[in-house]
């Protein structure tokens, strides 16, 4: 078990991995789900407030830190076509699964029960991503990906007090960014899609 603040250590590696695909949606290598990362903006926000009721200390700060970088990239898509990804009806389900998950979050008074329902929404906001990276593995940064895994899974190392409140989040964030790095590595020989 690493020291607590090593939690702030695995933040900071998965915020590269955040900032190395901002750059590449400014450079138009990867086409970023704007649902997707519109959400996996909205959703970690939820959590982050949920865990701080809850007194959650280091931790939080991954929470804060899996928020922030998507609304950057949610942003940069607009400023390069060539990161644009066609939005099609299975990205609006997803949303409307994603805001189901917020409405159960808001309708309990349980911080856990908030932290599950939230969970179960940002993989629903991430579903269109996850298919993407399957189906055109070339559109996604395997590499940020990775270095994101990489971070949570610090974090997860440097948990002490074993509550789902603690864990939930980023246990879910790391699996997440694997299985998104390994469908996105499948594509790295290929070019992007035009």
């Amino acid at each position: 078990m690493l020291p607590e603040y090593f939690a702030i250590v695995g933040a900071l590696i998965a915020s590269i991995g955040g900032f190395v695909y901002l750059y590449e949606t400014i450079c138009g290598k990867v086409q970023p789900n704007r649902v997707t990362w519109l959400l996996w903006f909205l959703l970690p926000t939820i959590i982050l407030v949920a865990q701080r009721v809850q007194g959650v200390g280091a931790v939080s700060w991954v929470t804060f830190v899996a928020g922030l970088t998507p609304l950057l990239i949610f942003i940069a898509s607009f400023f390069n076509k060539k990161a644009y990804w066609k939005t099609v009806s299975l990205d609006y389900v997803c949303m409307a699964i994603a805001f189901v998950g917020i409405a159960l979050w808001a309708a309990t008074k349980n911080p856990n029960l908030a932290i599950l329902f939230s969970i179960a929404a940002d993989f629903a906001a991430g579903f269109p991503t996850l298919k993407k990276s399957y189906t055109h593995p070339e559109s996604e940064s395997w590499r940020a990906y990775a270095i994101s895994a990489t971070g949570f899974v610090v974090s997860i190392l440097a948990i002490h007090t074993w509550t789902f409140a603690n864990y939930g989040f980023v246990v879910y964030l790391a699996l997440m960014e694997g299985l998104l790095a390994a469908l996105a590595f499948r594509g790295r020989n290929r070019k992007p899609v035009e």
